[in-house]
């Protein structure tokens, strides 16, 4: 499979990828989650700034002093798509416009909700900052068809995406499968995608990335960020326990 190096990490290459999650609502929250989550087996962080209220670029900067040894994904997961934010279309590309002006990330997570243009604006200051995309889409309330979930990750890449995400819900085992099937199928063809179903039905594809073709998986710091996040180091310990590479 395709590899993609973003900040020297090489998605698709070996194990998944572990993201952890900061979910801290304000500075002493954030300050207690970084220094919670150094001691954790992560490659990555995720800040989940739909989360924080407070200064944004003092908490970018805490974060970048207090986690400097890996690269930070940042995130404002709107409520439709599972989080905190409120923000309309247009407001919410103008925010993370703003915090690609900030700075002190490497990666940064844009939904696909917000409208293919808006999409493609976005990718393109990402590329001209030097900034990772990942374009996601979440479904909280069920699993899409198999050929509608390439599709989207099909199109996510089209439209400019290092790293197509996709994370859906499943009501039955074979929901999981599907999920499972579309990322193997969509990795083949366009490299590394980041796929989870949630839940805890879905915590077996949290843990099977390596052979599927999702080259990251979330783990839960001090908080989980979405349902069925195992805790990072039992996630690691699975992860090298299943690993091909033995």
């Amino acid at each position: 499979m395709k590899t993609i190096e973003i900040s020297g990490l090489h998605f698709g290459e070996n194990l998944p990828k572990i993201c952890v999650p900061l979910t801290g609502g304000g500075m002493p929250a954030l300050l207690s989650e970084i220094s919670y989550v150094k001691s954790l087996p992560a490659d990555l962080y995720e800040w989940r700034a739909d989360h924080y209220f407070g200064s944004f670029s003092e908490a970018l900067r805490a974060l970048r002093d207090g986690l400097s040894h890996a690269p930070l994904l940042v995130t404002v997961r709107t409520k439709t798509e599972g989080g905190k934010s409120d923000l309309p279309p247009e407001a919410y590309e103008a925010f993370l416009s703003g915090l690609l002006d900030q700075g002190g990330f490497q990666l940064l997570d844009v939904e696909l909700s917000c409208g293919e243009e808006r999409v493609r604006r976005l990718i393109e200051k990402c590329r001209k900052k030097g900034v990772g995309a990942v374009v996601s889409r979440h479904c909280f309330a069920h699993t899409p068809e198999e050929d509608e979930m390439i599709c989207t990750l099909e199109r996510m890449k089209e439209l400019g995406a290092d790293l197509p995400k996709m994370a859906v819900m499943p009501k039955t085992p074979q929901d999981v499968l599907a999920l499972l099937n579309a990322t193997l199928r969509a990795s083949e063809k366009i490299g590394p995608v980041i796929t989870m179903s949630m839940g805890n039905l879905g915590k077996l594809s949290r843990v099977s990335g390596e052979v599927f073709g999702s080259c990251v998986t979330f783990a839960a710091g001090q908080e989980a960020s979405a349902p069925g996040q195992l805790n990072a180091e039992d996630l690691r310990a699975i992860l090298e326990d299943l690993s091909l590479l033995q």
